[in-house]
């Protein structure tokens, strides 16, 4: 296969994520579990445990990032925050956007 094709395959998910939050971005808890399910699943398909450890210092950095735009520095806020300003399932997709990119960027380089 070729890497844009494969590239593209790990995109999906992210694409798939966007149309999830269009649908449910009013219920935050349900678009989290959404989330942590499919990052879960997605991961353990992937065979790569190491992706886990991406994935929480994912989370960690990402909300670090979205807390420190919401309450430090107050350049973004959000309509329905849950917590420290931020929707639950937002640290989530960084998370898995971590594991994306690492994917991604394996891809590239081979």
């Amino acid at each position: 296969m070729s890497k844009v094709f494969n590239v593209f395959i790990e995109t999906l998910p992210i694409l798939f994520g966007i149309l999830l939050s269009y649908l449910f971005w009013q219920n935050s808890l349900l678009l989290f579990m959404i989330y942590i399910v499919l990052s879960v699943v997605l991961i353990l398909w992937h065979r790569d445990n190491s992706e886990f450890v991406i994935f929480i210092y994912g989370i960690i950095i990402g909300g670090l990032v979205e807390v420190i735009g919401t309450q430090v520095s107050g350049y973004q806020s959000f309509i329905e925050p849950d917590f420290l300003g931020i929707p639950i399932w937002l640290p989530v997709v960084w998370g898995y956007g971590f594991v994306a990119m690492k994917r991604i960027g394996i891809i590239l380089k081979n």
